[in-house]
């Protein structure tokens, strides 16, 4: 039995093979002979591998013994060598392929279960061993320089590395090729191109983003959540995304991974990661209304050995906008190292820093109704803002992580994360009232100043590996994690003094005043949750998926006025021992497809106040998924077809004031269904498509529509978002174009609609119906050479003219108008 068990290893020995080489050549000859009669080949039959990033010599261990083959070769081809590991289901040949990627290693056949490890040809490249997708190369977790609309691994839902056809939820990856594809630069640049995922403006620095009808308030950066309240924001909704690799979108509930379970769905931004070979790129873009972009990109090896590994991202951006006296700064500075401090010990440690700069930055949009009760026409290009308004947010990140190989492929993960982030907001913005229709006067100012200083600590200790029950083998995660936050707000308040004069000969001045501070806002949060999830394997087609966590929310929000005649406030919440199950089944119907099943608990605690100025109670329900998955050419192409059904009580809901003596009501029997049928991925060589469409149906218990909590708008109950590249043959092989389609069908705002003739009330709340869309957008891209490639977009091509925003204090925001924007990069 040990005998058997040392054939498995990875045996790096400097001696000859046992057999020479002529001997092993007619050895492998005859076992290609006999298993090529045959309709399966040997090593054909995926089967699932989770194995950590490590030492090349290690990785192909772990490979070898789980796969059951001979590996030979020699202890210089491996040493000093680094591996990335392998996640998902693999052949044989798609498992060495990954993990020996930019080793500059190959793996021959040798017999029926046996490869010998080589040098590859400085002339052959990468050997392809017989792939059966279409590229020739397994996709992992990493999308860069895959050239791929998809992923082969993601952990995002469950905490364990699985397909997307063996996750048992909607996912969607926006990865670093597609991202480069459409000139997405921003997080609200790529959102707003996802399928199922729509997009509103509460003005030009905030965005909201929503799925399955309900807003989006989970984020994540490598799986580490962060807070996220939508009003103050912290700049989370203009992230810059030079330093990503892709962006993982798990529809529907995930307080497995998050705790507070939001149902619509959780993003989550993947950084990218060094490499094993040197690469570097330096990008610059110009664009419209003034855009100009730069973007630097190195990474490799910082020993001789390659066991300390870097990389650093810079960018700098300047631009305009659309708008009138608007200005935009934003500056990027990203570095991450990881060391091998053993084989099997791998550190990383990184900074990640985001500061951000805008001038004529507006608070709400344009108002939507004149003083008689018509609707006003201002141009695309007003900004209400005056030219010195600013919102200007600071981030950093400091991150570290210690994985540690154990025995039987077992991994042990301590990660650390502390954010750090600041605005300094200044806003005066000519947006309340409603003008004469003729004159223009009657306007006034939101005006106010707002600071916060927010720390996040985040800490999570996991440990994942394999496990033999009942004669199969399974997968169990379990953890712990902890997120404290706290936010040091003064408090200074908002004024609403008049404008002086019409507001159509606007032009952004006003003088800017002095607002008191008036007290001290102090916000403390607290989540802790120990979370275990398992993947059982009855049969080889048979998943099941079952996890639980228990959770501590605490939070406490102390606002002390600095006058003593007004009374401070304190608000407060704490509930223990909050459990969130988590259950999905998946069957795979033969090697294509397979059905899924989902459920999971909706709990998360909220800090909006009703007009007695009590906390609401938590938003509780359930969500349930089921749906069909197609994997095709070894996963290089993937669909899915799902249907859903949301059950919420205690939605926030907003009714009245401004900001932050906003009041709420909880909406009771919110319930969402609908469907999302997608498909993303590589259709054919050089073709990729990412496509999908959704339908969504959202009613409170008495069937009328369910607002959202900041802006006072529905969602679109369909969307469709389809793009696409296809690269030329022949002459034009070195061209690439592309092109995509966003629609959504109507949706619609609240806003107050003034009556002259009704002296008592004034006016009325009315509905305000953006009707359906499509906005259509287009690229191209010339290699001149293996070095230099420039593209060009041309976004909402046809000139669309439509409201993004709807309902934010009663006003409009207006889409962005025709943009170009061409984009040069020099790879090194």
């Amino acid at each position: 039995m040990r005998d058997a068990f040392i054939r498995t290893r990875f045996a790096l020995r400097p001696l000859a093979l046992a057999l020479p080489v002529a001997l092993l050549s007619l050895v492998s000859t005859q076992a290609h002979a006999e298993t090529s009669a045959t309709s399966e080949q040997p090593g054909s039959h995926k089967r699932y591998y989770a194995i950590a990033a490590g030492s090349l010599v290690s990785v192909l261990n772990s490979f070898a013994e789980q796969a059951g083959i001979f590996l030979a070769g020699h202890n210089d081809l491996a040493s000093d060598k680094r591996s990335p590991g392998l996640d998902g289901e693999f052949t044989e040949q798609q498992g060495l392929q990954q993990l020996l990627q930019g080793s500059g290693l190959q793996a021959q056949p040798l017999g029926e279960r046996g490869y010998v490890l080589k040098s590859t040809p400085a002339a052959q490249g990468p050997l392809e061993l017989n792939a059966t997708n279409i590229s020739g190369q397994a996709l992992g977790a990493i999308t860069e320089d895959t050239h791929s609309y998809t992923t082969g691994s993601t952990s995002s839902a469950t905490g364990l590395p699985l397909s997307l056809r063996e996750t048992p939820q909607s996912v969607t990856v926006i990865t670093r090729q597609q991202l480069d594809d459409q000139g997405s630069t921003s997080i609200a640049d790529a959102l707003r191109r996802v399928p199922g995922i729509s997009v509103q403006n509460y003005d030009s620095e905030r965005w909201e983003f929503s799925s399955r009808g309900l807003p989006i308030t989970n984020f994540q950066y490598d799986g580490v959540n962060t807070d996220y309240d939508g009003v103050y924001d912290y700049g989370t909704t203009s992230t810059d995304m030079a330093t990503f690799d892709r962006v993982e979108i798990i529809k529907g509930a995930t307080g497995l991974m998050t705790g507070s379970g939001d149902p619509s769905a959780t993003v989550n931004l993947i950084r990218k990661r060094p490499t094993q070979a040197f690469k570097a790129s330096i990008t610059g873009a110009v664009g419209s209304w003034d855009n100009y972009r730069s973007t630097g990109d190195i990474a490799g090896p910082l020993t001789e050995g390659g066991n300390l590994r870097g990389r650093f991202v810079g960018a700098y951006q300047d631009r305009s906008a659309y708008l009138d006296n608007y200005r935009n700064t934003r500056d990027i500075a990203y570095g991450i190292l990881e060391a091998d401090l053993t084989p099997d010990t791998l550190l990383t440690f990184g900074i990640d820093q985001q500061n951000t700069r805008s001038r004529g930055a507006s608070w709400t949009g344009f108002p939507m109704y004149n003083s008689d009760g018509s609707r006003t026409r201002f141009s695309r290009s007003f900004n209400p803002a005056t030219d010195w308004s600013r919102r200007d947010f600071t981030n950093q990140t400091i991150f570290a992580s210690v994985q540690q190989q154990l025995a039987n492929d077992w991994t042990l993960k301590v990660s650390y994360d502390r954010k750090h982030r600041q605005h300094d907001t200044f806003l005066a913005s000519a947006s309340g009232g409603n003008p004469d229709p003729v004159s223009g006067n009657g306007m006034f100012m939101y005006m106010g100043q707002f600071k916060g200083d927010q720390v996040q600590d985040n800490l999570d200790v996991n440990l994942t590996g394999p496990f033999r029950l009942l004669g199969r083998e399974h997968e169990l995660i379990a953890g712990v994690m902890s997120m404290n936050t706290r936010q040091d707000i003064p408090v200074h308040g908002s004024i609403y003094p008049p404008v002086d004069g019409s507001i159509y000969d606007w032009r952004g001045e006003f003088p800017k005043p002095d607002i008191a501070k008036v007290g001290d806002n102090d916000i403390v949060q607290r989540q802790a949750g120990a979370y275990l999830a398992t993947r059982l394997k009855p049969t080889d087609d048979l998943a099941v998926i079952l996890g639980t966590r228990v959770s501590q929310f605490k939070a406490d929000d102390d606002l002390d006025y600095s006058n003593p005649n007004t009374p401070d406030l304190h608000d407060s919440y704490h509930q223990t021992g909050v459990v969130t199950p988590y259950a999905g089944l998946v069957y795979n119907l033969d090697e294509t497809y397979s059905v899924y099943t989902s459920y999971t608990s909706i709990y998360q605690p909220q800090m909006s106040k009703d007009a007695q100025r009590k906390l609401l109670d938590p938003v509780e329900g359930d969500s349930y998924e089921a749906g069909i998955k197609a994997e095709y050419f070894g996963g290089r192409l993937n669909a899915s077809f799902a249907v859903f059904r949301i059950e919420q009580d205690n939605l926030a809901e907003y009714v009245s004031g401004v900001d932050s003596e906003s009041v709420y009501r909880a909406v009771q029997g919110a319930t969402t269904k609908g469907f999302e049928v997608e498909l993303a991925g590589e259709v054919m060589e050089g073709w990729n498509l990412s496509a999908g469409y959704s339908y969504n149906h959202t009613r409170d218990a008495k069937g009328d529509y369910v607002y959202g909590s900041i802006l006072q708008t529905t969602a679109p109950q369909q969307v469709v978002r389809v793009f696409s590249t296809y690269r030329l043959s022949g002459a034009l092989e070195k061209l690439i174009v592309g092109g995509g389609v966003n629609w959504q069908s109507e949706f619609f705002g609240n806003v107050f609609q003034p009556n002259p003739n009704d002296t008592v009330n004034f006016g009325q709340p009315s509905t305000i119906t953006q009707q359906s869309y499509a906005l259509v957008d287009v690229m191209a891209r010339y290699r001149f050479n293996d070095h230099l490639s420039t593209t060009l977009n041309v976004k909402n091509l046809f000139d669309k003219t439509y409201y993004t925003g709807l309902g934010n204090f009663g006003t409009g925001f207006y889409g962005e108008p025709r943009s170009l924007q061409l984009t040069t990069r020099w790879d090194f």
